[in-house]
């Protein structure tokens, strides 16, 4: 592998002085969209059937989610997602149970054809639901029986005080509203919905709500199915991405938490160029980011914290050695508060999007390193979804439901470890 040279990036400001987030205020808005009228489209039919893997993971679906998934096409003619003015707080949950929020309850209408895998979000919370080795929904797990357990709760939308920490009001608005510009909406890959807007604010709302739920305990993991939308800027999306959730909850975290050292761990193959601009004037936020050096963003890269561009094919050898030889000098040398994983998949070896080699077994290496690294640091971490797109997809949800599983495992054995 060739040698990477990656030098920290400077902060500006005078004498170093940390620099803020200013909200303007928000232009007055209707707190809810408009209902579909009858002349409105039909959602268009899901871009890609489901492979037999995954439909055998969607018929395994809980009632509840099952009933919600069944109901999808009268929620999308009902009045959809109101946009609070402030967030809420999640309820707490037991001692080694992962919590996950999900978005997919916001079922978007894309074009047939279209080439994003937007079901791939339910089936990759089934096959959760599914997994035997698991105590679903909170069950049986480490708070009770000792053993992995996952909650699953539906994302609520994120707040307009929060999203306005990190983006344009005038932007949030625009896209709200549906006064996206085309080329504006051609840039980021997806045609404008109500669910689209309920489905981003969901996205953003479940990383915010993952990263209360860690900080008010103190310590843990917790998830959004969802997320990891780091090409989104402060006033534009791009590459599927509209509003930056990891920026938003670290801009939440700092504002609430008064914290001043967050380290982002971007492990999608795609360099998070979104929110390397929206820190790159702060010092409280450290970004890392190993992606595929001739891989998009070609022509919006920024510059990160550190960057570590790899070589196409580079598989699990190269790469683990370079992310084992990191993790311990972030935790050293910036001492975080809070830690984000974006755990995209897409680095999967025959990813669609992906010019990288490696293998499911060095993914799940990827994600022990770093769960790891936070918890026996103790350091609360947040994780989200980030990009997987194999096709058939089945690949890629495994390996997005292995980012789960192996948190869902490590937390109960760190809980254990508390107890005893």
């Amino acid at each position: 592998m060739r040698a990477v040279a990656v030098a920290p990036r400077l902060a500006a400001g005078a004498g170093g002085r940390c620099l803020k987030h200013v909200a303007s205020t928000p232009p007055p808005i209707t707190p809810w969209l408009p209902p579909r009228t009858p002349s409105s489209p039909a959602p268009a039919a899901p871009s890609r059937p489901l492979s037999s893997a995954a439909r055998s993971a969607a018929a395994a679906l809980p009632p509840a989610a099952a009933a919600a998934a069944s109901s999808a096409a009268a929620a999308a003619t009902a009045p959809t997602v109101a946009v609070p003015e402030a967030g809420s707080l999640p309820s707490p949950a037991p001692l080694g149970t992962l919590v996950a929020y999900y978005a997919d309850h916001w079922v978007v209408p894309l074009p047939p054809g279209h080439r994003f895998p937007m079901l791939k979000y339910a089936a990759t919370r089934a096959a959760l639901a599914a997994d035997p080795s698991l105590a679903a929904d909170g069950g049986a797990g480490a708070g009770g029986g000792g053993g992995p357990a996952v909650e699953l709760r539906p994302a609520p939308p994120v707040a307009w005080a929060d999203a306005t920490l990190v983006h344009e009001p005038a932007y949030v608005e625009r896209f709200r509203s549906n006064h996206m510009t085309e080329p504006e909406m051609r840039n980021v890959g997806f045609p404008w919905s109500e669910q689209l807007v309920g489905r981003t604010f969901a996205s953003s709302g479940g990383t915010v709500q993952a990263m209360h739920l860690v900080m008010r305990q103190g310590r843990g993991i917790a998830g959004n199915i969802a997320g990891g939308t780091h090409h989104a800027f402060r006033d534009r999306g791009e590459g599927f991405c509209i509003l930056n959730d990891i920026a938003i909850a670290a801009s939440v975290a700092m504002r609430d938490y008064g914290l001043d050292s967050i380290l982002v761990i971007d492990l999608d193959v795609h360099q998070g160029n979104g929110t390397a601009e929206i820190f790159q004037n702060d010092p409280r936020v450290t970004t890392f980011d190993i992606f595929g050096d001739r891989n998009y963003p070609w022509k919006s890269r920024r510059t990160n914290t550190y960057d570590l561009p790899l070589p196409d094919d580079t598989g699990d050898a190269e790469y683990l050695a370079l992310l084992q030889s990191w993790l311990p000098r972030l935790m050293r040398d910036h001492r975080p508060q809070l830690v984000f994983f974006q755990a995209g998949v897409d680095a999967l070896k025959g990813d669609s999007f992906g010019r990288l080699a490696l293998s499911r077994d060095g993914l799940l290496k990827r994600n022990h390193m770093v769960y790891g690294t936070a918890l026996e640091a103790g350091v609360p971490l947040v994780v989200s979804m980030g990009g997987g797109y194999t096709r058939p997809m089945d690949a890629s949800v495994q390996a997005h439901t292995d980012v789960y599983r192996t948190a869902a495992y490590r937390l109960a054995a760190w809980a254990r470890a508390q107890q005893a």
